[in-house]
């Protein structure tokens, strides 16, 4: 097992690693609140207390078994490359406490860390006017003590708030709830805390606050956000979460909000360091959960959950996240070109179960890094790690006229790939007219390059995608 000090910096393996400012700063200070950082070698148990482990390496489960139960409590687990679902079963046996977003060529990965009992507060003093507790509810609500009910606990408890009501026929009536939290964001100049109007506050909710996080938000064991409890900071990455869901909820007014607040997570903390805690369960418990109430922060009631139109629609709209992890076909990283004008390309990483992760990640780099050099006819780089088959033909079946590169973990995009690839107004105009024709013939040698020639033997080609520059059909010709 590889030590690495603290007090060091310069030498250790965090800073060997590919992360962006944001991201190098928070680990940073995780570090700094434990004796040392080590990194896990993939097999030895890790019994010292009060640790910061990194996992840069994939393990059989059985090794992951063996690194959390060896775990000393106070200890925590860094997964630099979280966007890897490779580390899907190591996170399965942790409690979550934190992810942030990829922002370009430098913070091209998705820092994910967690430990095995539930986050708490650091210690420290957190004056309660920093935070206001703000909710609004339609007049329509059918539980109109709750909201007097809700102001009166937080000014028991010395909490600031605003809580207002809504008239149910207003023209602004589906997006009352987005609009209010944005409103009250601009204007309170601090963080702000939204509570469902049908909660109860038993406790100052302290702990997004003494984080000094991004987003915080509950998440279900499903990995369904809810929307009932959450914590936006004054940050320029918290109000584009804000703009964005406030965007989809005005284009989408009917879906269920949670599926929305979810998608405006996957596109912001595609393109940002968005940082994001997950609150543990005594942030959002039910209220019918008998005497463990006791250690609850906040309650929920199950009546009126029951009338939300969130509940029930989503488990049938939303598939639900898991581990903090963008999903198949979701892109975990995407890029602006410099020129608007351009073709959209997704790079489509396969196999990512068959690699080292620390190969998968060396190609998410190669990736980013080329197309921060030179972008070629390109607007936008979408990227998208696909586990399964399965994951590669949903890529492959989105019906939108843009453009596709498959690669394998093996595979290095060159410095100047995207220049390279064969995007002729000539070409396109063919592939336009016959829009069942997908396949490009490209010289791969002139884009990749192998990271490991004996690695790049041992993977498996996958199903019926060679490795291609493939053009997806445009929607209007899916049904021809």
């Amino acid at each position: 097992m590889n030590d690495v000090s603290k007090e060091l910096p310069g030498q250790s393996e965090l800073d060997a690693l590919c992360l962006g400012e944001v991201q190098r700063y928070r680990l940073r200070q995780l570090v700094q609140r434990h004796q040392r950082v080590v990194v896990w070698d993939g097999a030895s148990r890790i019994a010292e207390p009060d640790l910061a482990v990194l996992v840069v390496t994939a393990a059989t489960p059985p090794r992951v078994d063996t690194l959390v139960r060896s775990l000393h409590e106070n200890s925590i687990i860094i997964a630099p490359f979280g966007e890897n679902p490779v580390f899907d079963f190591l996170k399965s046996k942790l409690y979550a406490y934190g992810t942030i977003g990829t922002q370009g060529a430098g913070a091209p990965h998705h820092v994910w860390w967690g430990g095995v009992k539930p986050l708490n507060v650091p210690t420290g003093l957190y004056p309660r006017g920093d935070t206001l507790y703000v909710s609004s509810f339609l007049r329509s609500f059918p539980f109109e003590d709750r909201p007097v009910k809700l102001a009166r606990e937080l000014e028991v408890l010395k909490l600031e708030s605003v809580i207002e009501g809504v008239d149910a026929t207003a023209p602004s009536s589906r997006t009352f709830k987005i609009d209010f939290i944005i409103r009250q964001w601009e204007r309170a100049n601090r963080p702000l805390l939204w509570i469902e109007p049908n909660a109860t506050v038993a406790k100052h909710p302290v702990l997004p606050q003494a984080l000094g996080c991004d987003f915080a938000a509950y998440k279900w064991r499903s990995g369904q956000i809810e929307t009932g409890l959450l914590f936006f900071h004054q940050t320029e990455p918290a109000r584009a979460l804000l703009d964005t869901w406030q965007s989809l909820t005005r284009n989408y007014p009917d879906a269920p909000e949670s599926f929305l607040l979810d998608q405006a997570w996957t596109l912001v903390s595609s393109q940002r360091q968005l940082e994001t805690a997950w609150l543990p369960d005594d942030y959002w418990r039910s209220a019918n959960t008998g005497p463990r109430n006791r250690t609850a922060v906040v309650q929920y009631d199950h009546r009126t959950l029951a009338l939300g139109p969130d509940h029930s629609m989503a488990s049938r709209v939303q598939r639900a996240r898991r581990f903090g992890r963008h999903q198949a076909p979701e892109s975990h990283l995407v890029m602006q070109g410099s020129s608007q004008a351009g073709w959209p390309i997704t790079v489509l990483i396969r196999d990512v179960l068959a690699c080292d992760a620390c190969h998968v990640s060396g190609a998410v780099e190669a990736a980013a890094t080329a197309f921060a050099a030179n972008p070629g006819a390109f607007s936008k780089l979408e990227l998208v790690l696909c586990a399964w088959d399965e994951d590669v033909d949903s890529v492959m079946q989105i019906a939108d006229g843009s453009w596709v590169l498959l690669t394998d973990p093996s595979e290095r995009l060159q410095v100047d790939a995207f220049s390279k690839l064969p995007v002729t107004s000539e070409e396109t105009a063919s592939i336009k007219q016959t829009p069942r024709s997908t396949a490009a013939i490209i010289d791969t040698s002139a884009i990749f390059r192998l990271a490991d020639p004996l690695l790049g033997a041992q993977l498996k080609r996958s199903g019926k995608y060679g490795r291609s520059f493939v053009k997806r059909p445009l929607l209007q010709a899916s049904g021809e």
